[in-house]
């Protein structure tokens, strides 16, 4: 589970790369750099609330934290898919990206609590090494939900993984 929520913030940041020209272009991005934006604004997001997300998990709860953080990853890519325009879709980058910061923050909280030495090591090297992997490994994916859909279809794969994410972490 760790794991997936750390492949969850790679994935969400990288497999949009191969449609960045079209979304760029159905969304009258004005200048070809601003489609970079696109990134720029979700790793600042995720970034930054890293540094709010800690407490909030001390305070209401490593669990609470992670639903509503995975809740607000699932907007963010709602928000995403219906996006009609360059600056809303902004916005909701932005807003994925401090909703993943969440998740992450609470993944890692939880091994912290659950397990100690060589275990949390164990633990915690399966979850960095997938962390690596992913934004390896995205881009393609990306590409290839691009064969099959519009750019749309990569948020509604991310909206989808989102989804087994929050089922998956009630079940856990």
């Amino acid at each position: 589970l760790t794991a997936a929520f750390m492949a969850l913030n790679a994935l969400a940041g990288d497999m949009m790369l191969p449609a960045l020209g079209q979304i760029g272009d159905e969304l009258g991005a004005a200048r070809e750099n601003d489609r970079q934006l696109i990134v720029v604004v979700y790793v600042l997001g995720n970034g930054v609330a890293q540094l709010f997300f800690g407490p909030l998990a001390d305070r209401f709860g490593r669990k609470t934290v992670l639903i509503w953080a995975l809740g607000g990853y699932m907007l963010g890519s709602v928000l995403s898919i219906f996006a009609s325009s360059f600056s809303l879709l902004l916005a909701a980058r932005a807003f994925q990206g401090v909703a993943t910061a969440g998740t992450r923050v609470a993944a890692i909280a939880i091994v912290r609590d659950q397990c100690s030495g060589r275990r949390m090591a164990e633990v915690m090297s399966l979850a960095i090494t997938i962390f690596m992997a992913a934004p390896i490994l995205a881009p393609g994916f990306g590409q290839l939900i691009l064969f099959a859909a519009p750019w749309r279809g990569i948020f509604v794969v991310l909206l989808l993984y989102g989804v087994i994410l929050m089922l998956w972490t009630h079940w856990r």
